[in-house]
């Protein structure tokens, strides 16, 4: 025997399905069945109205035909075709030698019934009337019978289904959903709300007994949850400064991990250690260690951002993670070097700290915890070695390179002590006549074993090591040495730029460095110009306005380096007033060629132009490209086209004649 498996329905499920059964099936079946009553009337209906139309035609003709008035025979044509339902008429006359009168408005092909008429008068045949009536006259009628039935039946429909559903909500389906918010309210652990019942109906008896329990769940659930965080604090919590322990770090980072793979962004990871910690903890006691230990975790606390976390590994040791890392990490790593610096207040005296930091960054030096966590802790010894009271990023291979970097940082050292670093220049040039208009200070290491160095060897290693101010006052000093030499020898290259690093510029004392270099060296106001990336500008701009102030006071310009490749605030433009902006290579590699450089270029010298600020394309290489510069209006141009940066015997040639005022 054979049994029949039924889908399981839900109990909404089956009332909708009743609901659609009961009073749209029957709807259906009437929109059909009078479709077919409908057509039936209208056949005998729809024949004789066309035998009248053809009768009243045949009539109105027979005069015109008599007297043989053929314009009135046309008019009666036409009023014939302007009946919605006639496609056509043909009209055969009696009398010899006269053409049959044919005319149509209907497209060929278009389906027609045709009647034909004698047209007689005193019992004389004067033609015949073919008239050709449209076909789906009786469609369009049934088509407009429908309409108004499915409208009727519509109506019926939705009044109906209205009132059922109606009903069905507010006697079921309301109740339940009311019931199930409240079991979903004690399954999740949420304050069990307080619902009005119909005690005469089942589903009002059953909700009032399910709320009483779930108070009393609720209850249970409290306590539970109280003693549950009381745990967790003790699992999870390091019990003396109340910072994370290296489990839950452990889980957010591997929440942050996943966060950052999925952006495509970097996280940053900072083994911090308190220097000389144990020394004060031995002699000042375990009290004052703590004391010191809670001052360092809340001074950690409020050097990071909201969105950063710190954690205590264990004794002296921190761990801090920055989320959405970029080039600001070192400048929170020297944030918190700064902060940790301070004296501490403890109840028998100060005590001094400092911290050595180590950075590591999620996913370039490592892609788990562990990993990523030994990494930051061998650049954090780095640090160490390096003395004490800075930050280190971990590098690749870092065991071996840590010799090769630690021996370049000793080599830069004597460098700037042996006076082995020299300044190359190179023209800024008016790409109309060639002529020079200034120039531009680059700095270079003669090493003693591998000859002239680039930038690019040494700027990264004196940025991490804090070498970069002596190389920056070097830079200064230089610059105006050689600008004084330059004139005595009546010479002069017009304005010189000197690029600053954002650690230089932010040295209160610049101003002061930089216009004692003026003052000895007898150089004048509008002689010298700063370069400075976006970036630089834009980390705090309240400090940059004050110490750019200064030098202007000094006759010392500014100029916006790589434009278009930092943030490009309209902001700071407005805010700052640089005199020059150069525009980044990158969009002066393919202006000849690509319509978007060129439309980037321009709206950079439109922007320049209203803020009357004079603006220089950097890494002009081609004919082509300063061609297209030119051409948009960008003459100050910069690259290896018109001069390499050179050293100071090699230009000093082609330097403009200069005279003393």
């Amino acid at each position: 025997m054979f049994k029949v498996q039924l889908p399981s329905l839900s109990l909404r499920s089956v009332i909708l399905l009743a609901v659609v059964v009961g009073i749209v099936a029957p709807a259906t079946l009437l929109l059909f069945f009078s479709d077919a009553m409908v057509r039936r009337s209208l056949e005998p209906l729809l024949e004789g109205q066309r035998a009248a139309v053809l009768t009243l035609a045949a009539t109105g003709l027979s005069d015109p035909l008599w007297t043989v008035d053929t314009p009135a025979v046309q008019r009666a044509l036409d009023q014939l075709l302007s009946d919605v339902n006639v496609c056509g008429v043909e009209l055969s006359e009696e009398r010899p030698d006269t053409p049959d009168i044919v005319r149509t408005k209907c497209d060929p092909g278009w389906p027609t019934v045709t009647l034909a008429s004698m047209i007689r008068r005193e019992d004389k045949v004067l033609g015949i009337l073919r008239v050709h009536f449209d076909d789906a006259a009786q469609e369009r009628l049934l088509a407009d019978g429908r309409r108004q039935t499915a409208l009727i039946v519509g109506i019926q429909v939705l009044v109906g289904v209205t009132i059922v559903l109606l009903v069905f909500y507010l006697r079921f389906v309301r109740p339940i959903d009311r019931l199930k918010q409240l079991a979903s309210a004690v399954a999740q652990r949420q304050t069990v709300p307080r619902l009005q019942w119909n005690r005469k109906d089942e589903l009002g008896q059953l909700g009032a007994h399910l709320d009483e329990m779930g108070r009393q769940i609720t209850g249970l659930i409290a306590d539970m949850e109280s003693k549950n965080a009381q745990l967790h604090q003790l699992a999870m919590y390091d019990h003396l400064t109340g910072l994370p322990n290296r489990t839950l770090f452990r889980e957010i980072f591997l929440h942050e991990a996943a966060v950052a793979q999925r952006d495509q962004t970097a996280l940053a990871l900072m083994f911090v250690d308190l220097d000389r910690f144990k020394a004060i903890n031995d002699s000042l006691g375990h009290a004052a260690g703590d004391r010191m230990l809670l001052q360092a975790s809340e001074r950690l606390r409020q050097a990071v951002r909201a969105s950063d976390l710190a954690c205590r590994v264990s004794g002296d040791e921190f761990l801090l993670l920055i989320r959405d890392a970029s080039d600001l990490v070192a400048h929170a790593a020297q944030r918190l070097i700064e902060a940790l610096n301070s004296p501490l207040q403890l109840e028998t005296g100060v005590a001094s700290v400092s911290a050595s930091i180590g950075i590591a960054v999620y996913p370039r030096d490592g892609e788990d915890f562990d990993t990523l966590v030994r990494h930051a802790d061998l650049a954090m010894y780095r640090a160490k070695q390096l003395g004490r009271a800075r930050y280190s990023f971990f590098q690749q291979d870092m065991d071996a390179n840590a010799v090769q970097r630690m021996e370049l940082e000793r080599e830069l050292k004597l460098a700037l002590e042996r006076d082995e670093l020299l300044l190359h220049y190179q023209a800024l040039v008016d790409a109309r006549t060639g002529e020079w208009r200034g120039l531009e200070a680059l700095i270079r290491w003669q090493h003693p074993q591998r000859g002239l160095l680039p930038p690019g060897h040494f700027i990264e290693l004196a940025e991490e090591t804090g070498l970069i101010l002596e190389l920056g006052w070097q830079v200064i000093e230089k610059a105006c040495a050689q600008l004084a030499r330059w004139k005595a020898a009546g010479r002069h290259p017009g304005q010189i730029a000197i690029n600053l690093s954002a650690l230089q510029f932010r040295e209160q004392g610049l101003p002061d460095r930089v216009a004692d270099a003026m003052r000895r060296h007898g150089v004048r106001p509008g002689e010298l110009a700063i370069e400075l990336t976006e970036s630089t500008l834009l980390r705090d701009t309240d400090t940059a306005l004050q110490i750019l102030t200064r030098l202007r006071d000094l006759g010392l310009s500014l100029s916006v380096d790589d434009f278009g490749t930092g943030y490009s605030s309209l902001a700071y433009l407005k805010l700052l007033r640089p005199a020059r902006l150069k525009i980044d290579r990158a969009f002066v590699r393919e202006v000849d060629t690509r319509a978007d450089d060129r439309a980037l270029v321009q709206a950079m010298l439109g922007m320049a132009a209203a803020l009357s600020i004079d603006v220089i394309a950097e890494g002009v290489e081609t004919d082509a490209q300063r061609d297209a510069l030119v051409a948009l209006g960008c003459w100050q141009q910069q690259g290896y086209l018109f001069c390499r940066p050179q050293a100071v015997d090699v230009l000093t040639d082609r330097l403009a004649a200069w005279t003393a005022p």
